[in-house]
């Protein structure tokens, strides 16, 4: 059997080649984008760059609920746990500490840097000055190389109090992230005494045996990371984590769709293969062949694509990691300069993932070919057997039953990835039942056709029902893909800026001018100004429970709870927002009921910096799109926050006020402007993010369809030439048999992107479903110009691959018999 393969494989390579193509691509894309992943949760460099010297360092948590839970709990960008304040005496008693260096961040901005930290700091990396020296009074600061700023000269630096002037002491070059260096009295007053990280120096250079120390020491304080080595490095907090995340999803993502349209276009190339072989399995089994055997042969040939697809993706892979890394930083979809290093193991996983994609996607093909009967190798007629199995109608049932478990799970804040599963779900639902579908499509599109082409078109796509079928679905992949997923996600986007319309109900907001996040004093400021009557600050963040299985992430606000009620909208249902202070929270009402919370229960929460809180419920009110899930007092940021900063201050002012809050502000380095302006930049913001992944994931698609239509056009060319051959027998001109073939491929075309048209009007059902309890009213968005011309373009390919394919068929000479 095994010498069968491989003559197979070469006698059907022009069959075969669609589902090499586009495994290869799959390979070629998990590899770049494993890759990508592995620079993105591993970035290059094993030496910590601010904790270098030290030989232990105890830093706060990096996650929500403990280490090893599962669950969405990786702290916020730019957030970082913090270590309690009796920690360092704890730690100064230890056998065999020597120096200690107790590190403190403070949000304070200028140029590259964000943060402030003690002098006593930089001797936590190497470092030199180019000028100057350290600071020697509470108005001096050193800065980072490179800066155009020497020694003496007077800068104005962002604080989390205000903009505040300095005098440049000295500029310090070193391989650490950019950060600014002040007294260590000052940075303990702008970081507001909270402790970034312990870092403990050892005379016996034995830092393991200190780290154990440590941990014993620490045993109460589970949540306290002691670092040690390469691990050191986690104790700062990359500036580039959001972005990071966002690539990572991205490329998680991209390489799942790869993989399932890699295992649907072999699966449907090896099930019309299968189909058009019945009459060579009848004779193998005629011959003898057992039923293993059969299957053995026809999952040989697939595994031996596989692996020539795999080498070769591996190959593309390698190639196309570093420019596919630098697109990606280019896009805004990776942080500035991100790059990628080949290592084996993405290589390997890629490899085996495209053999066990080509291995899984012919196994029902395989088991078909197995149930061929002998005596089908003599009765085999030209009339095809019926396309629909029980398997089809099966699948495509289940898929469309799976969708409903899903639809509520659309409301939680990772909606967006939930969209992307219903629509997989439907596109598979719509391939599977596409037999059934596309006869009936056919029919209805030519119920008016008139004319011999016309109607031997209809008539040939309908004879032809599996060629037909493997033709349009290619199409309703795509556009189902690009149309569902756009629209999918501009009506979530729309429904969550008409829910933040309906809750905000500020007359403007004050916002940052420019990079430097908005002042605290900004609020203050505001409200002394005449005609304003609520200044109300609000910060996003998120906040975690733990339910049965895991730890939960969800949106959160810091607010003024006490003037809240002046600038937002609250549905509440029970206790009040006012009494939002001190040790408090107000929750969802789904997020009570899950726990059983009630207004004066105490509930459980892990905030942004990793910390676990227990406040007391004070309200709790309906879940709404456009409102967060928790709501705390802003009084607790200062204690929970790196940057205990608004990122907006919600203003309900009287008209002609707005002219004397931005001169009051601008000082500050705040803007005045309009509620419904700053709601349409936020949403603009996340919808440009989004449109760009979808796109790219839409584009792969794209080309996975041209290789599909092409690889179906290309198994499907033998016993077309036949039926062409016997058109231009019964009379039929060349320029006649390539209109039958044009207007069959455009009515298949167009057949595949009604059913496109389908998946994006459930996809939208099933949005509208899943929003309608959290919102007035769901606002539908259909992006049309990619869609038509993304289906334009997927009937154009179906054109043009069959006129190519059918050319020298309707152009040979024909003899009749005389």
């Amino acid at each position: 059997m095994i010498r069968l393969i491989w003559p197979g494989l070469a006698a059907r390579r022009s069959s075969l080649t669609g589902s090499f193509l586009a495994l290869a691509l799959g390979v070629a894309l998990c590899a770049a984008a494993g890759a990508a992943l592995v620079a993105a949760l591993d970035p290059p460099g094993d030496r910590p760059l601010w904790y270098a010297t030290p030989d232990v360092v105890i830093a706060g948590p990096d996650r929500a609920g403990g280490r090893g839970e599962p669950g969405n709990a990786v702290l916020p960008p730019g957030e970082r746990g913090h270590v309690p304040p009796g920690i360092p005496a704890r730690l100064a008693a230890l056998d065999g500490a020597g120096r200690m260096i107790v590190d403190m961040a403070a949000y304070a901005r200028l140029d590259g840097a964000t943060e402030a930290h003690p002098w006593s700091a930089a001797a936590l990396h190497p470092g030199v000055f180019l000028a100057g020296g350290p600071p020697r009074t509470d108005g001096q600061v050193v800065l980072p190389a490179p800066t155009a700023r020497r020694p003496g000269d007077p800068v104005t630096v962002a604080t989390a109090d205000g903009p505040r002037r300095f005098v440049v002491s000295g500029v310090l070059a070193t391989p650490a992230p950019q950060a600014l260096y002040v007294a260590d009295a000052t940075a303990a007053r702008l970081a507001r005494g909270r402790i970034a990280a312990v870092a403990l120096f050892t005379p016996s250079a034995d830092a393991d045996a200190l780290a154990a120390r440590a941990r014993v020491a620490l045993a109460d304080r589970p949540e306290l990371r002691v670092l040690t080595g390469e691990s050191r490095r986690s104790a700062h907090p990359d500036p580039d984590a959001g972005l990071l995340l966002v690539a990572i999803t991205l490329l998680g993502e991209s390489a799942a769709v790869a993989c399932l349209v890699s295992a649907f276009v072999v699966a449907g190339a090896f099930t019309f293969t299968v189909a058009q072989r019945r009459r060579e399995f009848g004779l193998l089994r005629a011959a003898g062949a057992t039923l293993r055997q059969i299957r053995r042969l026809v999952l040989g040939e697939a595994l031996g694509v596989g692996v020539l697809a795999g080498l070769a993706g591996c190959a593309l892979g390698a190639a196309i990691a570093e420019p596919f890394a630098r697109r990606l930083a280019a896009a805004g979809l990776a942080p500035p300069g991100f790059t990628v290093r080949i290592t084996p193991w993405p290589m390997a996983a890629a490899f085996t993932l495209g053999v066990v994609v080509a291995v899984v996607g012919a196994w029902r093909a395989a088991h078909r070919a197995a149930a061929v009967r002998p005596v089908e190798a003599l009765r085999e007629a030209a009339v095809e057997r019926p396309a629909m199995t029980w398997v089809r109608w099966l699948a495509g049932l289940a898929c469309l039953a799976g969708i409903v478990p899903i639809i509520p799970l659309m409301r939680t804040p990772e909606g967006a990835a939930y969209l992307l599963v219903v629509v997989l779900l439907l596109i598979f639902a719509g391939a599977a039942l596409a037999p059934a579908v596309v006869p009936f499509l056919v029919r209805t599109l030519t119920v008016a056709g008139r004319g011999p082409v016309r109607v031997l078109a209809r008539e040939s796509a309908l004879a032809a029902v599996r060629r037909t079928a493997a033709t349009a679905v290619p199409v309703l992949a795509t556009v189902g893909l690009a149309g569902a997923s756009l629209a999918g996600t501009a009506t979530l986007s729309a429904a969550q800026a008409l829910g933040a319309r309906d809750h905000v109900t500020a007359s403007a907001v004050v916002i940052p001018a420019g990079a430097a996040a908005l002042p605290d004093p900004a609020a203050a400021t505001a409200e002394r100004v005449p005609g304003v009557t609520a200044a109300v600050r609000i910060k996003q963040t998120f906040a975690y429970d733990r339910d049965d299985r895991m730890i939960r992430q969800h949106a959160a606000w810091y607010v003024d709870g006490a003037a809240a009620a002046r600038v937002l909208r609250l549905p509440v249902t029970a206790g009040s927002a006012a009494g939002l202070t001190g040790d408090t929270v107000a929750v969802s009402q789904s997020l009570a009921e899950a726990h059983g919370w009630r207004v004066g229960t105490k509930a459980a929460l892990w905030l942004g910096d990793g910390a676990l809180v227990l406040p007391r419920v004070v309200a709790t009110f309906r879940d709404r799109l456009g409102l967060p899930a928790v709501l705390l007092p802003w009084t607790t940021l200062h204690e929970h926050s790196s940057v205990p900063l608004p990122d907006a201050v919600y203003l309900a002012l009287a008209p002609g006020a707005e002219r004397a809050v931005e001169d009051a502000v601008r000082p500050l380095g705040g803007t005045l402007t309009s509620t419904g302006k700053h709601l349409s930049t936020v949403d603009a913001e996340f919808d440009t993010l989004s449109r760009l992944a979808l796109l790219a994931i839409v584009g792969m698609a794209v080309v996975y369809t041209a290789i599909s239509i092409v690889n179906v056009q290309l198994m499907a060319a033998g016993e077309r030439a036949r039926e062409l051959a016997m058109l231009r027998l019964a009379g039929a001109t060349p320029r006649q048999v390539l209109l039958i073939v044009a207007h069959e491929a455009t009515l298949v075309g167009v057949a595949g992107g009604l059913l496109a048209g389908g998946v994006t009007a459930a996809t939208l059902t099933a949005v509208t479903a899943a929003l309608s309890p959290l919102v007035s009213a769901v606002p539908i968005v259909v992006p049309w110009a990619p869609l038509l011309a993304t289906s334009a373009g997927c009937v154009l390919v179906a054109l043009l691959t069959s006129l190519a394919c059918a050319v020298p068929a309707a152009r040979r000479t024909i003899s009749r018999p005389g």
